[in-house]
């Protein structure tokens, strides 16, 4: 995890901030789990986790930009960057790309490793879904529905995009040599080099899916209203460690000497 984001409100985690107790009215507990876990970063001056290296996330990584690739040049990769919100500073987000010409839009990129995980993902559209309607069918049916919605919706509050896109990926059969070709030297990749066919997740060539595609619907601006009152409640509940400040005015007088 990048330090920018380490006990800050990110994009990621935010779908806890728009949970419900019980009564429909309040947060619910995930939201003060998460508000605790941040706070615990701001304490050890650190990220609770640790860079991983789990199959998941090592096949996201390596097939994320060829999917790209298959987007046009509409599109701006942008998933190496942390991005903040323009007034609420503990607020942050790495979209994964944007796409510009007519209204903004942001979009985040999906290779699920296992066949049924797309499946649940895509099939709203090809059971002739769009918009709200295909992005709330995914958070009935994908367990991590609600989390890919809550990211999407963090990442436009953050870049002010009236539209958002989830944008998923399944390589065909036919792709599958090059995908093991682009692992050798990757760390954590080399059982993609070394699987059968029957190991990795793949369409058949010419099948019932397509190998890309494109959950697009506006953000609804309750829901961004929503969002921004949860991340301020729990902004409020953020400490402001000494270790914290101190990191911070270490690290400003060093650029200093270093101007």
């Amino acid at each position: 995890m990048s330090p920018c984001r380490n006990g800050n409100l990110t994009s990621s985690k935010n779908f806890a901030l728009l949970t419900f107790d019980r009564s429909g009215k309040n947060p619910g507990k995930p939201f003060f789990t998460y508000v605790e876990e941040k706070n615990m970063e701001r304490r050890l001056g650190r990220s609770l986790e640790s860079e991983s290296n789990a199959r998941p996330l090592v096949w996201g990584k390596l097939l994320e930009p060829r999917a790209f690739a298959l987007l046009g040049i509409d599109y701006s990769l942008k998933s190496d960057e942390t991005l903040s919100h323009p007034t609420i500073e503990y607020w942050k987000g790495s979209p994964d790309n944007f796409k510009y010409g007519g209204a903004k839009t942001v979009g985040d990129i999906k290779c699920p490793i296992t066949l049924k995980s797309f499946c649940q993902l895509v099939q709203p559209l090809y059971d002739g879904l769009q918009g709200m309607e295909a992005m709330n069918k995914i958070r009935e049916t994908h367990p991590d529905g609600d989390k890919y919605y809550g990211q999407l919706l963090s990442n436009a509050c953050i870049t002010d995009s009236k539209y958002a896109e989830l944008i998923v990926y399944m390589p065909y059969e036919s792709e599958l040599e090059e995908i093991k070709r682009s692992a050798e030297g990757i760390d954590g990749a080399m059982w993609i080099q070394f699987a059968t066919e029957n190991d990795l997740p793949y369409l058949k060539d010419g099948g019932y899916y397509k190998n890309i595609n494109i959950i697009r619907f506006e953000v609804p601006e309750e829901d961004k209203v929503f969002l921004e009152e949860r991340v301020r409640l729990a902004g409020s509940m953020l400490i402001d460690h000494p270790s914290v400040v101190i990191a911070q005015y270490d690290s400003e007088i060093n650029a200093t000497i270093i101007e």
